[in-house]
């Protein structure tokens, strides 16, 4: 499974070090703090975070796109 760059800088606001802590903290987000371009943003992150596996989220390299090589 793969992330785009905006789900990817989007999770790097959050704590990465499991994939369980991760969508407990998006989850935990107040929406009313998020315009609907952003809350749908988060809500597809969810989704695809729980339909992955842990070993699949350990596997994954998290980085603010800033910090990735051109």
């Amino acid at each position: 499974m793969t992330f785009n760059v905006e789900e990817t800088n989007l999770m790097c606001c959050f704590d990465t070090s499991s994939r369980r802590k991760l969508i407990t903290e998006m989850k935990n987000l107040p929406l009313n703090e998020l315009d609907e371009e952003m809350e749908e943003l988060l809500f597809k992150t969810v989704r695809k975070l729980e339909a992955m596996s842990d070993a699949e989220f350990d596997a994954l390299y998290i980085a603010p796109d800033s910090m990735m090589d051109d």
